[in-house]
């Protein structure tokens, strides 16, 4: 029949006249589609089980369901000579033998049988595999998971409500793990906010500790209570999910190691051999740098009281600190001296000239191997993260090899971020997620398996595999048909944990780290971008051959104490991220800095604007903490935040229509002008005389004044 006969034949003429052999292919697949719900009668697929034949020549797929909503399919007629199963010729049957894919159940297009055949069967619905259409069904198809009523008992649905119930409960608990996880996050950072809130007040109060005695240790009554409540909540969370991360440790899919790593001690003793800080300096920094200074000296390593109080101060606005002069000029022993004085880690990274992008710097994911493999200054951040209350300094070795605009850029912007730590986004948080469900299942699963053998609460995952019944439970609950399928799902949850844990998805930038970036200025380095200057500070170097040793032997302090042994100070005493000072236009020093920036640096092309201004604000706001001057602070300003962005040819005119030359002498006059009485004793390198020198050697050099050049 044709079309027209299809349209005879359906809707209520299928219940005037029964389907027979004398129907055309076409009408009895619109019949089938019909009956079985089908939206495409050329093409109707079904999953059915396998069943061989003797001899495994060929076979059928019996007990047929709807491939997309599970229901089992009728009948298409009520006559029992109609049998309900669907012939897999041979050649279907090798094709996914050679692949090696045989599986109980499998899906497949339908083809009616030739004629002949469904006559000898009596059977109008006689179908066969279509070619090229037979796929084992390795995984319940996801829009089965909507079913409620299955009738079938030989399909493996009770498999499926299996893993709802444990999805079910797995994402309960996770909701309230992660409703309680989030909750103290927000109590750490809320803690934090008042630490450093707390922090400055204590700076300040230094000032007048004579006064202040009685306000200062009611503040440390008050952090000692808030760190004993945060402790107190670290504690409860620790201890729901204690039970869980036993039983992990029981079933060997994560060490006590681990644990360490997950759960810092917060608030441990300090075990780290030296002098305490607050203990035997009273959290003075002025006589900090001294102890410092004094340490080294006794290791044949010299630098400056200035140098080293600058140093420190300028740690504490926790910006990015540039270390800039010729090789062996002690820059990066700097970092690595300092972090031995006060009981710190230092991490050189070496910075490689073939360095493009992020991945250079924090490593990449491999979607693979399902593996971060991380860099040695991502590992770094991740040790810092991992010993909280300890400072750690990191070092870039040769920062400029490769254009530090290119691998860092992501990396300082996230550093921006003042009022609370920066995120650090690795990789997509679903592979996380996807681990940790795993991870809840197989637990849910391993339960189960083990109350059923009667195992004990710590068997473990050798006590399980070696009991038989425990064995087989597990391996029948998780759907396993090979020997050696546990091991390698057990294998593949430790490596996916351990990766976890070793490297997250993401994380906050550890308030304990501070980044320092040394560099050389030669034909084989690139110039530091505006974009980099305009973030950092600057400090310049001298070749301390140079260095008047007596003048520095005679700065020397005596100490009571034990000069072999640092001077241990925690990351609270050097100070963490804060918003930048406000923009406060009558404040005096923010007058003088906006003064040079309008009269001077924009004539000159320089541009020295809002973020550099609060910059400057907060090193000069520290400075004060440490009991720097304020004409020494505005000197080391001017050093570190105007003198590095001078690359100028001083011939041009200047856009005010001065020549460049007059307005860089007038830049110089004006500080001048600001540091009349500076002590130079108090500071490593003067503003005003380097200006001298750079005008200077502009002479020589066509007219080029180049802050980088000697």
């Amino acid at each position: 029949m044709q079309q027209d006969g299809v349209s005879a034949a359906s809707g209520e003429g299928y219940a005037e006249e029964l389907p027979s052999l004398g129907w055309s292919e076409e009408d009895l697949r619109y019949y089938l589609a019909q009956v079985w719900g089908q939206r495409d009668p050329l093409h109707l697929r079904v999953i059915g089980r396998l069943q061989l034949a003797e001899g495994k020549t060929f076979g059928f797929l019996v007990d047929l369901h709807h491939a997309e909503t599970g229901i089992r399919l009728p009948p298409p007629l009520k006559n029992a000579s109609v049998r309900q199963s669907v012939f897999v010729p041979p050649s279907e049957l090798s094709r996914i033998q050679k692949l090696g894919r045989i599986e109980s159940f499998a899906s497949a297009e339908l083809d009616l049988s030739p004629l002949d055949e469904r006559k000898k069967r009596g059977d109008p619905f006689g179908c066969m595999v279509h070619p090229e259409t037979l796929e084992p069904l390795s995984h319940i198809p996801e829009s089965w998971w909507s079913i409620k009523n299955i009738q079938s008992e030989a399909m493996p649905l009770v498999v499926t409500k299996v893993r709802e119930a444990i999805e079910d409960r797995v994402q309960r608990e996770t909701s309230e793990a992660g409703d309680k996880l989030l909750a103290a996050q927000l109590a750490l950072e809320v803690a934090a906010q008042n630490k450093k809130l707390l922090d400055d007040e204590y700076g300040r109060i230094g000032l007048e500790v004579d006064q202040r005695m009685d306000r200062i240790a009611a503040l440390d009554t008050e952090f000692v209570q808030r760190k004993n409540t945060l402790e107190t909540r670290f504690r409860e969370l620790e201890a729901f999910l204690q039970d869980r991360s036993e039983r992990m440790v029981a079933l060997n899919l994560i060490d006590r190691a681990d644990l360490e790593k997950v759960f810092p001690l917060i608030g441990a003793p300090d075990t780290r051999e030296g002098h305490r800080f607050r203990e035997a300096l009273a959290g003075n920094l002025q006589r900090l740098a001294s102890y410092i200074q004094a340490f080294l000296w006794r290791k044949g390593i010299l630098y400056t009281r200035a140098q080293l109080l600058d140093f420190i101060t300028l740690l504490r606005t926790n910006d990015l600190i540039v270390l800039a002069g010729d090789s062996g000029s002690g820059k990066t022993n700097l970092v690595k001296s300092v972090a031995s004085a006060v009981g710190g880690r230092c991490t050189i990274v070496p910075v490689k000239p073939n360095w493009t992008g992020s991945d250079d710097l924090l490593g990449y994911y491999n979607p693979i191997e399902r593996r971060y493999h991380p860099t040695q200054f991502l590992l770094a951040l991740l040790d810092a993260a991992r010993e909280p209350e300890i400072p750690h300094f990191i070092c870039l070795d040769e920062m400029n090899l490769a254009r530090v605009e290119y691998y860092f850029a992501d990396f300082l912007s996230l550093l921006e971020t003042r009022g609370e730590a920066p995120w650090i986004h690795l990789y997509s948080s679903a592979e996380e997620r996807q681990a940790v469900i795993d991870n809840k299942i197989f637990l849910a699963l391993e339960e189960e398996a083990r109350k059923r053998a009667g195992l004990p609460g710590d068997a473990s995952f050798s006590d399980i595999l070696m009991n038989d019944q425990a064995n087989l439970e597990l391996r029948r609950l998780a759907g396993f048909q090979d020997a050696d399928t546990l091991l390698n799902h057990h294998s593949k949850i430790r490596r996916s944990l351990s990766g976890l844990i070793d490297v997250p998805a993401g994380f906050r930038f550890p308030p304990n780290v501070w980044i320092i970036g040394a560099i050389n200025v030669d034909e084989t380095t690139h110039y530091l971008s505006p974009k980099i200057l305009d973030r950092a500070h600057v400090m310049r170097f001298r070749n301390p051959v140079l260095m008047d040793w007596d003048e520095v032997e005679g700065e020397l302090e005596k100490f009571d104490l034990d000069l072999d042994l640092p001077m241990n100070i925690l990351a609270a005493d050097i100070g963490f991220r804060a918003e930048y000072p406000t923009f406060d236009q009558t404040d005096p020093k923010v007058k003088l800095l906006v003064g040079l920036a309008r009269d001077y640096l924009d004539p000159l092309g320089i541009e020295f604007g809002l973020r550099a201004i609060r910059q400057s604000l907060n090193y000069i706001r520290r400075g004060e903490e440490a009991e720097i001057g304020d004409l020494a602070a505005l000197n080391n300003v001017a050093v570190h935040k105007i003198l590095p962005k001078i690359i100028l040819d001083l011939e041009k005119v200047s856009n005010n229509g001065q020549k460049r030359r007059d307005v860089l002498i007038g830049l110089r006059d004006s500080l001048a002008q600001a540091l009349i009485g500076l002590d130079l004793s108090q500071v490593t390198e003067s503003a005003v005389e380097s200006l001298d020198e750079l005008i200077a050697r502009a002479e020589g050099n066509n007219g080029i004044a180049n802050f980088w050049t000697r």
